[in-house]
């Protein structure tokens, strides 16, 4: 494994990266000082871009002056991924995002909620701006996707049976389709042909899926970072790929184990049972092997006519994605 940083991934598009650095943060200001006090608060907690980042290689390799409609399907992008976290903490009923209280713990679920929904709305203003009636059309229909894969992730606290294969779908709807839209329409939006923008879109899709089993890894660790203790997923009655994969390999019956997690009525200490035999019976290793699966077959979907420097800036970007830190 190679050691990349997010230096080494925006290099080839540094211009527009760091426009977009300096640009994104006014679309979450407000002339109403009440609503500008809480989006402030957003700015401060920021991410690392990694899917705008995605919407600029993906067009910046296939054409050497990005389009003005990429800029605003980045700013998309990214407004609907912010919102959407925080109406995910809401429901999760989660009091911290990356190290920092979260909008519902700072100012309420109310305000959160509202405050999501008004984040969500200036996603689709943004889209509006790239003149695509596709892309108006292909974001509004992953906000109903998003929220689809909430429901059914929700709608599965009632199963007794823990099945990998809904576990793929339901991050695949909340996680995988924004990353694959970022992709499919930068390459759409930067004239790529049908083929290539297809490529490019199962190319994100797969980037999503390990994004997100990454995130499920990182539940078997205590997070000096978030402050969140080994197992949060369990408390909030979510089994991840690596506790499927452990518990349906084990010839024990962990019926019981299951229900009361489901039911939100475990106890610290089946939930530690749980996270401790995961991670010591195979659960970690066989993610991270899947993984590697996909990151294989998502480069050879890469369109062959992109260059090696870019196909190269490609394998770094899916680097960081499998092994970031948190």
């Amino acid at each position: 494994m190679e050691n990349y940083s997010t230096d080494s991934i925006t290099c080839p598009i540094s211009v527009e990266y760091e426009q977009f650095e300096k640009t994104f943060p006014t679309l979450l200001s407000s002339t109403n000082r009440a609503v500008d006090v809480l989006l402030s608060g957003l700015t401060t907690t920021k991410g690392k871009f990694i899917r705008p980042i995605l919407v600029f290689l993906t067009s910046k390799s296939l054409t050497p002056k990005i389009p003005r409609s990429v800029y605003h399907l980045a700013s998309a992008v990214e407004l609907l991924h912010q919102g959407s976290l925080l109406h995910d903490d809401v429901i999760d009923e989660s009091e911290r995002r990356r190290g920092e209280p979260s909008a519902n713990k700072l100012f309420g679920n109310k305000k959160a909620i509202l405050l999501g929904d008004l984040i969500v709305s200036r996603s689709l203003l943004e889209i509006v701006l790239s003149q695509s009636l596709d892309c108006v059309n292909s974001i509004s229909r992953l906000i109903e996707t998003l929220a689809e894969g909430e429901i059914v992730q929700l709608d599965t606290l009632n199963d007794d049976v823990l099945s990998e294969e809904l576990y793929f779908d339901i991050i695949s709807k909340k996680t995988a389709s924004l990353f694959s839209l970022s992709a499919r329409l930068s390459a759409e939006l930067s004239g790529a042909s049908q083929a290539d923008v297809d490529s490019f879109a199962q190319f994100g899709h797969i980037v999503g899926l390990c994004f997100q089993i990454r995130d499920d890894i990182f539940d078997y660790y205590d997070s000096p970072v978030t402050g969140k203790p080994a197992g949060n997923d369990l408390k909030e009655g979510k089994f991840t790929l690596p506790s499927i994969y452990a518990i349906n390999s084990s010839s024990r019956d962990w019926s019981r184990h299951i229900n009361d997690i489901r039911s939100l009525t475990a106890t610290p200490e089946q939930i530690k049972e749980v996270t401790d035999y995961t991670f010591f019976n195979g659960g970690i290793t066989y993610a991270e092997k899947k993984m590697k699966e996909f990151e294989n077959k998502a480069m050879s979907l890469l369109p062959a006519s992109i260059s090696d420097e870019f196909r190269d800036t490609f394998r770094a970007y899916f680097d960081i994605i499998v092994n970031r830190q948190r």
